[in-house]
């Protein structure tokens, strides 16, 4: 056996950071995004995946809450509150089994939380006033588990059950005191999962995207690219690449300051973002540099595309005085050997529309075309 820093075995070490992965994982796949309409179908699934996971785990939980208590009636002999405990644990390790075969559950999570939830109140009404702490563990998992909504309503409804047990049972001001305390639990709870889950939403759009656009960045560039060569691979589904560069941006920025030209950008993104439909996605490539990833679309209808673009920006007041244009290079996905190939099939079309005069729309050709050159005349043709 093989061991780690501090005499751990490295086997037991990779099975707790899977584990700690997955439970991580599990409880963030409301943050998956769908951003192209060819990512719909898996990112859903992969959420629905997420989800079972979640609930697994608070399942899990709730059955160690579960099997204690039913035992324990099942000792002091009260047949309804064990009977009622026994069904319970079962549909909850029924539940348990279905998820860990990636099955979906045959009681939701709401109908769950509803029957454990009645199961404390029975408890209470059969004397077993103690029973009530175990509603903390089912208040804290309720914001997790059923989200805002439903959420809300369970709690509001558990909330108009429970209190007048809890006023039955104790005195005026202990039950005050555990009423507030329940209230308190469940709001701190639901706050904290909004919380994270907005950190979370927060933290995943700054990696994703440009700060001065909104645009996506080529980091998430080049992960849909790859995604989409793997569909071309796949199904032949078709898909067409726009490299978009602002023709003279340096001039820009002498003539009108750095401001403006950032504002030049801005403009185009939006003109662009204006134009292009949901399932295509714009990215911020580097600088004034820019793709339009098409979705489902040929070569000819990318040249199409790219046409229209080229002549909204070149109409568009961008700029306080004058015209801006751009030229675009259009190569499809039929014609790349990989991500690289693609993007540089796509760059010798924009060079090339660069040296035929600019503010023109050219089509990549597979061979033949030299991009030398385009590294050392940068500063004059852009």
């Amino acid at each position: 056996m093989t061991y780690a820093a501090g005499n751990e075995p490295i086997h037991i070490a990779s099975r707790w950071q899977r584990l700690s992965r997955h439970f991580t994982d599990a409880f963030s796949g409301e943050f998956a995004y769908r951003r192209r309409a060819y990512d719909a179908e898996r990112l859903d699934a992969l959420i629905e995946k997420r989800q079972r996971d979640a609930y697994r785990y608070i399942l899990l939980l709730l059955s160690a809450v579960l099997v204690p208590v039913t035992a324990h009636n099942l000792y002091a002999g009260f047949p309804l509150p064990s009977a009622a405990g026994l069904l319970l644990t079962g549909v909850v390790i029924a539940n348990i089994g279905l998820l860990s075969r990636n099955r979906e559950a045959f009681l939701t999570p709401p109908l769950v939380m509803v029957m454990s939830m009645a199961l404390v109140v029975l408890l209470m009404i059969t004397g077993q006033a103690y029973s009530l702490y175990w509603l903390y563990p089912l208040l804290v998992a309720l914001p997790v588990l059923l989200r805002v909504r439903w959420s809300l309503w369970v709690g509001i409804a558990c909330g108009f059950v429970v209190v007048p047990l809890v006023f039955a049972q104790f005195q005026p001001l202990m039950a005050t005191v555990i009423s507030i305390s329940m209230v308190l639990t469940w709001l701190v709870s639901a706050w904290l999962v909004f919380a994270v889950s907005e950190q979370s939403r927060r933290l995943r759009d700054m990696a994703i995207t440009d700060p001065l656009t909104g645009a996506f960045n080529r980091r998430y560039f080049e992960l849909q690219a790859n995604q989409v060569r793997e569909s071309w691979l796949r199904s032949s589904r078709p898909a067409t690449l726009l490299l978009i560069d602002i023709d003279f941006f340096k001039r820009i920025n002498d003539r009108f300051g750095h401001a403006q030209g950032d504002a030049a950008i801005k403009g185009l993104v939006a003109v662009i973002s204006g134009r292009i439909r949901s399932v295509d996605t714009l990215y911020r490539f580097g600088g004034e540099e820019f793709v339009v990833l098409l979705s489902d679309t040929d070569l000819e209808a990318g040249v199409k595309v790219a046409e229209v673009l080229r002549s909204l920006v070149n109409e568009a007041a961008i700029l306080p005085k004058g015209n801006m244009t751009v030229s675009i290079g259009v190569c499809d996905v039929s014609g790349a050997d990989g991500l690289d190939h693609w993007l540089k099939l796509a760059d010798g079309a924009l060079y090339l529309a660069k040296r035929s005069g600019r503010n023109r729309v050219e089509v990549a050709v597979p061979e033949g075309v030299s991009h030398e050159a385009i590294a050392k005349s940068v500063p004059d043709w852009r």
